[in-house]
């Protein structure tokens, strides 16, 4: 979050004010070729402007009510930066849970289709041997890779 340069002038009038100095002095104002005013303690181009302030002195309580003010507004804006952070994390949570949802039901679909389609399956033993799976087996593991599918893609 940035803050405004109107918003800094006045911060920086408040704390002149809660601290009850009273000053006079010269300011120069310049507009840069973007528009932009900027004000200085010195001259920064020859189209500078003298601007004379006459800061008077301003009530404590006026400065005591803006300071809680600000410090409201700060805490309020840090309070919804941090709501937007747990959102956020929140969000990468519930993508990541969902993609993890997608391979599992994508693997179950995927195992299915390799029991539905039957033929030659095996499977590795111990020893890296092929073990062939019976016609029965084969039902039994399709049985269960279509319940495993309907579970994981019903979600």
């Amino acid at each position: 979050m940035t803050i405004a340069p109107r918003c800094l002038l006045i911060t920086a009038m408040a704390i002149l004010v809660a601290t009850q100095i009273a000053v006079a002095g010269d300011v120069y104002k310049t507009v840069d070729a973007q528009g932009h005013v900027i004000y200085s303690d010195r001259a920064l181009s020859p189209n500078s402007t003298k601007v004379t302030l006459d800061i008077i002195q301003g009530n404590p309580q006026d400065a005591a009510r803006l300071a809680k003010t600000m410090a409201a507004a700060n805490a309020d804006a840090a309070q919804q930066a941090k709501m937007a952070q747990q959102q956020a994390a929140d969000q990468q949570q519930q993508q990541s849970q969902q993609e993890q949802l997608r391979r599992r039901c994508e693997a179950a679909r995927s195992r299915y289709a390799t029991f539905a389609a039957g033929g030659r399956l095996f499977h590795a033993d111990e020893q890296g041997n092929r073990v062939y799976y019976s016609d029965a087996e084969i039902d039994a593991q399709r049985v269960s890779a279509k319940a495993e599918m309907d579970a994981a893609c019903s979600q």
